[in-house]
């Protein structure tokens, strides 16, 4: 069972603040207590001495004038009325109160949910319906941008130049000295060595050893005060709980500790000769207003041709474009054409 402590109450008539819990009139104004009136702590370490002469149960509200009256009374100290006639005790009475309130906070809550906004002048409020997509717009801007960047464009050019470049990639028949765990393909001069391949953990055995450890042990329950209760009559009373009090308990413990040992691991391994084809070096022609064509180099013994490429200009107004062979060989220096031009790249001959 908790302490007891005696709590203070406001004067609803006068506003005098902080009577006394033990006092049933104002100091101030001489108005009794009532339904209304609302205890509480000011000082939570105002004990009372003599619990005893503390009765733990609730004052009862006079069904006449509303008057708080002590759980002894057996008349109202106000209005005389009995006790008999009354329906509810101070505790029941704040129980009301707060469903009460519950019941308008949350009826406010949900109109205030389903109203429309209104601006300053009272009138409603409706949400913009650019300002909602904005954030779509911000987020599609950039990729805007790109589309229309790199979008088909009509445009009108004249040819000023042809410019042409293909490429022949000359390959080498090398003979690479090599070594592995596998043997490739076509590998030859092949000879085999047992070597190392890697140390693997092996158990070897166990050692007993000793080490400190820790537990925590119940030492005992400790009393703390977690809240107080209202008694509905000036007073409350501390809400006690007990809390279990732990304390840390040193020990020697004995383990075993495995123990590995590192055993090679060996296996075959490879070493060859191997032929592969390599880059060696790149045929180059190149032109302008003339007819495009490979070279044809001179290749020797270990020597093949490789990938192919080539690329296609067309030069206008300054400026160098980029065209597949097809629409190069359309064009003609020194006439106009009508284009589809994307980026720096045209797409396709209009007229």
């Amino acid at each position: 069972m908790g302490k007891l402590l005696e709590g203070v109450w406001d004067c609803k008539y006068c506003d005098t603040k902080k009577i006394r819990g033990s006092i049933r009139n104002c100091p101030n104004c001489g108005k009794p207590r009532d339904e209304d009136t609302e205890f509480y702590l000011a000082e939570p370490g105002n004990y009372v001495q003599d619990p005893s002469k503390v009765s733990k149960n609730p004052d009862w509200v006079c069904s006449f004038c509303g008057s708080l009256n002590a759980d002894s009374a057996a008349y109202c100290t106000s209005c005389g009325a009995s006790r008999q006639d009354s329906e509810k005790n101070y505790l029941e009475r704040k129980q009301e109160r707060q469903e009460k309130k519950e019941e308008l906070e949350r009826l406010e809550a949900q109109a205030g949910s389903s109203a429309p906004k209104t601006g300053s002048t009272g009138q409603e409020v409706k949400a913009s319906p650019i300002r909602k997509l904005l954030p779509l717009f911000l987020l599609l801007i950039p990729i805007i941008l790109l589309v229309v960047m790199f979008m088909p464009k009509k445009k009108g050019i004249q040819v000023e130049s042809k410019l042409w470049q293909r490429s022949v990639a000359i390959e080498q028949n090398t003979t690479f000295s090599e070594s592995d765990w596998d043997l490739p393909s076509g590998a030859y001069n092949v000879s085999r060595k047992t070597e190392l391949f890697t140390y693997e953990q092996v158990l070897d055995h166990y050692e007993t050893k000793t080490r400190t450890a820790s537990r925590e042990v119940l030492d005992g329950y400790d009393t703390q005060v977690t809240g107080y209760k209202d008694l509905g009559n000036g007073y409350f009373e501390e809400i006690e709980e007990k809390v279990p009090r732990y304390r840390t308990e040193y020990y020697t413990e004995t383990y075993q500790e495995p123990v590995y040992r590192s055993e090679p691991v060996y296996r075959t391994k490879y070493y060859y000769d191997i032929d592969r084809w390599v880059f060696s070096r790149e045929e180059t022609t190149s032109g302008e207003n003339s007819e495009p064509y490979f070279a044809s180099p001179a290749l020797a013994r270990n020597e093949r041709e490789g990938d192919r490429s080539e690329s296609y200009q067309i030069v206008s107004g300054g400026k160098t474009y980029n065209i597949s062979y097809d629409l190069w060989q359309q064009m003609e220096t020194g006439k106009n054409y009508e284009v589809k031009i994307s980026g720096s790249n045209i797409r396709e001959i209009l007229k």
